[in-house]
């Protein structure tokens, strides 16, 4: 089965605030094929009979090794790319995290100014609007 490119998706964004500076938890593909080379979102596809933040939750523990237990706060930042409903979360625990699957290379925490620099330059509004959410300085 051939999957459309205007399949609904959902992601999210773990991030936490160490002296005043937002970090988030972005990836990296195993292999291009799976959205680039560049660190990005947590994201994919909504499975039949998930709803949005069901899948943007499993898409973060896939991806990110997102434990749900580690997650202090879910708020809704919006839809972009006209399909891809986006969730951010507080974490209690920068490290606590499981072992992510086969479509991820890499994980990191970085901060918003970093990934605007060098991230996946179609997530850059995302991040910016998640940005203006949580209001970083």
């Amino acid at each position: 089965m051939v999957k459309r490119k205007n399949t609904p998706r959902a992601g999210f964004i773990p991030y936490y605030i160490e002296r005043g500076t937002v970090y988030v938890m972005l990836m990296k593909p195993s292999d291009p094929k799976y959205g680039g080379g560049e660190f990005q979102i947590a994201k994919g596809h909504v499975d039949p009979g998930e709803d949005n933040i069901t899948a943007a939750m499993r898409e973060a523990n896939e991806e990110l090794g997102l434990r749900k237990d580690n997650v202090v706060s879910v708020e809704y930042l919006g839809n972009f790319l006209g399909y891809t409903a986006i969730y951010y979360g507080k974490v209690k625990n920068k490290d606590n995290f499981d072992k992510t699957t086969y479509e991820t290379g890499a994980t990191t925490w970085m901060t918003v100014n970093k990934f605007l620099n060098i991230g996946r330059g179609l997530h850059k509004p995302i991040i910016k609007a998640f940005a203006d959410k949580v209001k970083w300085t």
